[in-house]
């Protein structure tokens, strides 16, 4: 039996939220957004090829930056959150300001129904059941990489710490391999930061 494959590469992101207003220890301020978005794109720009498929969340910081990387060079994605809409912006966006709601509204019209995905209860399983949502929607972004494309490779925007809970960054960029994928150069937010 041949697989067949709706992409030849799917390329898989993970990354730091920007920091919300009153955080206590950087991780991703926002004067560093400018070069992070610089260096996604130039990871992206690196990777693409014909026929790939961009697979992120939508949080403020990295999540949202890639997607808009993504669309500037001809990648279309796939949202995928953890929860509805309304809940995810309110968990996942607006700490980050009023700039980052409109960017997350924006990105799913340009995307439409079609390639925005709600995680449902049985996604996000493939390590058997857990209550952290944070942790499934890491592993129901790797079952849709899985799905997608031969060729699988993260892209990670990573300080190399651990994160402020179960499921952020250091668990995908830990998991990943296990998975057949490939793990990009760490974008590291040290020398992002001045």
């Amino acid at each position: 039996m041949t697989t067949q494959w709706d992409f030849a590469q799917a390329l898989l992101f993970t990354g730091h939220m920007i920091d919300a207003l009153g955080r206590k220890v950087e991780r991703f301020p926002a004067r560093a957004e400018v070069r992070a978005r610089a260096a996604i794109h130039d990871v992206v720009l690196g990777l693409r090829r014909e026929a790939t498929v961009g697979i992120a969340a939508g949080a403020s910081g990295g999540d949202l930056l890639f997607h808009e990387v993504c669309a500037e060079v001809g990648i279309s994605t796939r949202l995928c959150l953890a929860l509805p809409a309304e809940e995810f912006i309110a968990k996942s966006v607006a700490p980050g300001g009023a700039d980052w709601v409109r960017r997350f509204e924006a990105l799913i019209e340009r995307l439409g129904p079609a390639n925005v995905h709600v995680m449902d209860d049985g996604d996000g399983l493939i390590e058997g059941p857990t209550e952290n949502v944070w942790q499934r929607v890491n592993f129901w972004m790797v079952e849709q990489a899985v799905a997608l494309a031969p060729e699988r490779t993260l892209i990670a925007l990573w300080d190399g710490k651990g994160g402020d809970g179960p499921g952020g960054t250091e668990h995908l960029v830990k998991a990943a391999p296990g998975y057949g994928i490939r793990v990009a150069p760490v974008i590291a937010m040290q020398g992002l930061v001045e």
